[in-house]
């Protein structure tokens, strides 16, 4: 798991990030939360999982929260094995507009961005409502 800052609003007070869960075998986003980077936020992704799959091994980077709440076997916490996630998360800012920092082009709201996630994430599914 990797979380993925953003900014929805100019001020640094308020900002959003983007928890995602990424299952290498698949090669899928399998779950995501959009949300602060408490440990709450972490904790609420890692039961949805938890009761989804049986997770075997977890990688992520160092980020303190993850030690709060374990979902995995084996839990590995090196920068080297989060590659696949880093490039799901360029792909999420090169292909959303509403990620970009400097951009007037998206609504503000946290809703909006979720929503935005969710028609991402299941690409195929809303492709196939309008075509």
């Amino acid at each position: 798991m990797r979380q993925n800052p953003i900014y929805i609003r100019q001020k640094k007070e308020n900002k959003t990030r983007i928890w995602t869960a990424v299952d290498r075998d698949r090669f899928k986003t399998v779950a995501f939360k959009v949300g602060s980077g408490d440990k709450e936020n972490y904790v609420d992704l890692a039961r949805e999982l938890g009761e989804k799959y049986q997770i075997r091994y977890m990688c992520t980077d160092g980020y303190e929260v993850y030690c709060h709440y374990k979902i995995a076997q084996i839990h590995l916490q090196t920068k080297s094995e989060t590659c696949l996630v880093e490039s799901f998360n360029s792909s999420l800012r090169d292909m959303l507009a509403r990620l970009n920092r400097k951009t007037k082009r998206f609504s503000k709201c946290s809703e909006m961005l979720r929503l935005s996630l969710v028609l991402f994430f299941n690409k195929a599914l809303a492709l196939s409502i309008y075509l």
